[in-house]
């Protein structure tokens, strides 16, 4: 077995073969590396899209939330006022009487939700 490795190393063949599978892979590596580096650029551009389509959406979620807070705190500034103002009878009449915005329509949920829970009671 040593014998014929030994003549197949030192045939007159071997060295052109070799050269030419060589250079066969020495191709086929270059072909290969500029595949993987357009891919790589492909996948950069990619992220840096993603990247900058999530600090907008995030962006506009913090707005979101500051406008949520903003409102937030004006209905209670103003369910405290209508509240200063129920706490007497005179007071409460008015309200009654200018039916301040809001209150109608609060009332209307508030005889729904219990119509609802009502029904899924039974």
């Amino acid at each position: 077995m040593i014998t014929a490795l030994k003549q197949a190393l030192t045939s007159p063949l071997t060295g052109p073969i070799a050269t030419t599978v060589a250079v066969m892979l020495a191709v086929v590596l270059g072909v290969r590396l500029s595949d993987w580096e357009a891919r790589r650029q492909g996948y950069e551009a990619r992220i840096a899209e993603l990247t900058e389509a999530s600090e907008r959406k995030q962006e506009s979620l913090k707005t979101e939330l500051a406008s949520c807070r903003a409102v937030e705190a004006a209905r209670q500034e103003m369910t405290a006022a209508y509240a200063d103002k129920a706490r007497t009878p005179e007071g409460a009449r008015r309200l009654l009487e200018q039916q301040p915005e809001g209150i109608d329509a609060c009332a209307r949920m508030e005889s729904a939700d219990q119509a609802v829970l009502s029904n899924l009671k039974k």
